[in-house]
């Protein structure tokens, strides 16, 4: 199989983040300046309204397409950095806001692609930390209304695949995958991937089993078949998600897996594949699978896995309950999973249970097995 085969999805998913060009950016950063510039002649203070992407009113649930969506810029939360300020910490935030602007509009001047990580590195005095740029962009982004790739700026890459397929890259280069582990490269270098006769994709939560599973040759078994193997490393980064997403829309009918720990962030992971993300609401459309089926751990099924659920897991897991997505029918059964956590007072994780009778490549085998005979069932 071949993302080729979708060429309007591929195409689409490929070149949404281009629909405005370097210049146009530049120019609206320009205009920002200009008007801040205009504020200083008038009233002798630099003010910039910024919209703040992860502040809960500038996010609502689709509940159509069952996603995390951006609302309308002007349903968007602002807030107003101003110099000079009532306080050090004003001063500190419009000079981070400036700094960032500048490094933005370099890298947009010469065409050259830099990670949020570089910009902490270039000024790590000022920034102070790497959340810190993680915000700015998102906020910058959102300000401007295009997406994080739009100014330039990727994420460092992290999530890593195994198993059998082609990514053919724009720059002309072919990386060929035949059962060795391969970094998922970003997105936006990506001009096709092949996927060569999988019967599955599996998603999983920690590097470590990922690793286990691709030492044992999990992605070629004779009775599950072919496949691919995925891990973000917990939270994946943007390439991770971008390419399981693109996977889900341009194969559906290739079974989609995810496997993760029994306890509220396991089940948060989930929900980001699924879903999407708050600091990503305004570009999820492109970056969710919403077809990804969980297949474990299950904490009824894992019992020798079981750990004490702490009080900040409760905390976790009763305010997922009460999000949005965990009404629809997609995420049923990991709402039930959530409540019989609560209810037992127990999580399970993959990496506990090791013995040579039972371990998680055992119960991993036994959950896709049977959704895979479930599925030719019907």
């Amino acid at each position: 199989m071949s993302f080729t085969q979708g060429d309007d999805v591929i195409e689409k998913i490929l070149n949404y983040r281009s629909e405005e060009s370097r210049e146009e950016i530049l120019s609206k950063i320009e205009t920002l300046i200009s008007d801040l510039m205009a504020g200083v002649a008038d009233t002798g203070l630099a003010t910039i309204r910024l919209s703040n992407r992860r502040a809960a009113e500038s996010i609502r649930f689709d509940k159509e397409k069952l996603h995390l969506t951006a609302r309308d810029a002007a349903d968007t939360k602002q807030s107003i950095i101003a110099f000079p300020g009532p306080t050090i910490l004003n001063s500190w935030r419009f000079a981070v806001l400036m700094r960032t602007l500048d490094i933005i509009s370099e890298s947009l001047t010469s065409g050259k692609v830099v990670t949020k990580r570089d910009i902490y590195y270039r000024e790590t005095w000022l920034f102070r930390n790497q959340s810190i740029v993680d915000r700015i962009v998102d906020d910058i982004g959102r300000t401007l209304n295009v997406s994080r790739a739009a100014l330039g700026i990727v994420a460092a890459q992290k999530g890593l695949a195994c198993g059998t397929f082609c990514m053919h890259k724009k720059d002309g280069t072919l990386m060929a995958v035949e059962g060795e582990i391969q970094l998922i490269p970003p997105f936006e270098e990506i001009k096709s991937v092949d996927v060569m006769d999988v019967d599955f994709v599996l998603v999983i939560e920690k590097e470590a089993i990922f690793r286990r599973l691709c030492s044992s040759k999990f992605y070629n078994r004779a009775d599950i078949g072919r496949s691919i193997l995925v891990t973000g490393k917990g939270y994946p980064d943007l390439s991770t998600r971008q390419f399981i997403s693109n996977i889900a829309a341009c194969h559906p009918d290739t079974p989609l897996f995810g496997a993760v720990d029994s306890d509220p962030y396991g089940i948060d992971i989930l929900c980001t594949y699924k879903f999407g993300s708050r600091a990503m609401a305004h570009e999820n459309s492109h970056l969710t699978a919403l077809k990804m089926e969980w297949v474990g751990v299950n904490v009824l099924e894992y019992e020798d896995g079981w750990t004490k659920l702490s009080v900040g897991d409760r905390k976790k897991a009763l305010k997922m309950l009460s999000l949005p997505w965990m009404e629809t029918e997609a995420a049923m059964a990991m709402r039930l999973e959530l409540q019989r956590m609560l209810f037992l007072g127990k999580k399970a994780e993959m990496n506990v249970v090791g013995t040579e009778a039972y371990n998680v490549i055992t119960y991993l085998t036994q959950a896709i097995k049977t959704r895979l005979d479930a599925l030719i069932t019907h």
